[in-house]
C-alpha cells in the first residue's frame, strides 16, 4: 500500500515491516465549531486507518487538538469566559461531530495536557545549546539543520523572506519560537527556568509525538496548508530531539475545501459547519461526497452536489436490503478492483465508483466490505 509523501514528493509504502502504524493527525484549533474543512481531513485519516487496521496492522492513531492560542483566549475575552471554557465547551461539540461522523479509530491528545512535557523539552534544548534566550524568548538554532525547508522546497532566502516569526535579538531570521514569553493574551504558564510564557504552537505538537512516540512514528498528517511554517518548524524539532534526520517516515498532506473561490476558514466566515451538514444530511453521504474527490486535490464546496450523494446512498441501501442473507464465496474482481484503487494513494474517487458498480450489480459480500472500508453504516 502507497500514500504520498510531501517530503519525498513520491507515493511510499505506508506498511511497516513490524505491522504497527503509528500516526499523529493535526487537529482543529478549538474556538469554534469545526467545519467541513476539518471534516475533509477527519474522514480521510479515518479511512486511512480502518484500511491499515482491515490490513491487520496494529494502528495507533491520534488526533491533535490545539488548545493553546491566541485565538481561543480572544474569543474568552469577547464573551466574557476564560480560555478553558472556551475550548472545553467546543472540544466537546468536536467529539460530538467525531461520534456522528461514524469515527471510531482516533485518540485524542490536547495540547494543553502536555505542557510539562514542552517545558523539560525546551529546557534541554537550551541547556544542550540547540536553543537560546532572547527578550524573554527561547528559540531553536537552525543554523546547523541543513535540511530545514527541505519539506516546503524551499531555499534560506526564501525562508528568510516568508518568516512569520520577525523579531529582535534572533540569531537567524529562520529561527523557531519554542517558548513565548513576550506576549500575553491571557494563556500563561510558569516554570522556574523559563519564567512565565507558553509553549509555542509547533512545540506543542511535538511534545504530543515526543510523550507518544518517543518522536518516532511513521505518518504525520493534515492540510496542506501547515507544510509551512508548522510542520516544517516539527521536523526541524523532532530532528535535533530524536537525533534523527527522519524521525517521521511520512509527511501526508490533504488539500483544503474552498468556497467560492477562498479557503474554508473561521477567519474568513464563510465555513459550513459538520454539524449543521450531519443534521440535513448525514454521515453516509458526507462521507461519500467527500471520498468522491482524491484526498490531495483542492476540494471546491457546492451543497447543491450533495443532493446527487443521497441518490448514491439510497441506491446502496437498496442493494444492501435486496441481498440481505446472501452472500457470494469467492472474492470477485470488484473486490480486487476496489483494493487496488486505495492501495494506489487512497485513489477514493476510482474506488467509489468501483462500489457503486457494485451496487448496481447488487454483489453483497463486496459491496459489504466496501462499505465497511468506506465507513458507511446502513
Amino acid at each position: 500500500m502507497r500514500i504520498f509523501n510531501t517530503l519525498s514528493r513520491q507515493k511510499e509504502e505506508a506498511l511497516s515491516r513490524d505491522s504497527t502504524a503509528r500516526i499523529l493527525v493535526c487537529g482543529p484549533t478549538v474556538y469554534d465549531f469545526s467545519h467541513f474543512g476539518h471534516a475533509r481531513i477527519l474522514l480521510f485519516y479515518d479511512l486511512l486507518t480502518r484500511y491499515l487496521e482491515q490490513k491487520g496492522m496494529k494502528t495507533t492513531a491520534i488526533l491533535n487538538i490545539t488548545d493553546i492560542d491566541p485565538k481561543i483566549s480572544f474569543r474568552a475575552k469577547e464573551e466574557g469566559s476564560s480560555a478553558a471554557e472556551i475550548s472545553n465547551r467546543f472540544i466537546n461539540e468536536l467529539l460530538i461531530d467525531i461520534r456522528f461522523l461514524g469515527i471510531e479509530t482516533f485518540s485524542i491528545a490536547r495540547t494543553s495536557d502536555y505542557v510539562e512535557t514542552a517545558k523539560n523539552l525546551v529546557r534541554g534544548l537550551v541547556t544542550d545549546k540547540r536553543a537560546y534566550f532572547t527578550n524573554g524568548n527561547v528559540y531553536l538554532d537552525t543554523s546547523s539543520l541543513a535540511s530545514y525547508g527541505r519539506l516546503s522546497r524551499m531555499s534560506r532566502d526564501e525562508l528568510i523572506n516568508s518568516r512569520v516569526d520577525i523579531a529582535n535579538g534572533k540569531k537567524n531570521p529562520s529561527d523557531i519560537l519554542l517558548w513565548n514569553g513576550s506576549d500575553d493574551f491571557g494563556q500563561k504558564y510558569y516554570d522556574n527556568y523559563l519564567g512565565t510564557g507558553v509553549p509555542w504552537w509547533h512545540i506543542q505538537d511535538s511534545s504530543v509525538a515526543m510523550s507518544l512516540f518517543n518522536g518516532k512514528y511513521d505518518i504525520h498528517g493534515g492540510a496542506i496548508e501547515l507544510v509551512y511554517p508548522h510542520h516544517e518548524s516539527i521536523i526541524a524539532q523532532l530532528q535535533v530531539l530524536t537525533s534523527s534526520q527522519q524521525p517521521v517516515k511520512i509527511w501526508n498532506h490533504v488539500g483544503l475545501v474552498t468556497v467560492n473561490g477562498r479557503k474554508m476558514s473561521k477567519s474568513f466566515g464563510n465555513v459550513v459547519r459538520i454539524r449543521d451538514m450531519l443534521q440535513k444530511y448525514g454521515s453516509n453521504i458526507i462521507r461519500l461526497y467527500l471520498f468522491s474527490r482524491h484526498y490531495r486535490q483542492p476540494f471546491k464546496f457546492l451543497q447543491s452536489e450533495l443532493d446527487k450523494y443521497c441518490f448514491i446512498n439510497d441506491k446502496i441501501a437498496s442493494s444492501l436490503w435486496r441481498t440481505a442473507g446472501t452472500s457470494n464465496q469467492s472474492s470477485s474482481k470488484l473486490k480486487q478492483k476496489f483494493t487496488r484503487y486505495i492501495e494506489n494513494d487512497m485513489n477514493t474517487p476510482a474506488a467509489l465508483q468501483v462500489l457503486i458498480e457494485a451496487a448496481t450489480h447488487h454483489d453483497p459480500t463486496d459491496l459489504k466490505y466496501m462499505t465497511r472500508i468506506f465507513g458507511l453504516n446502513y
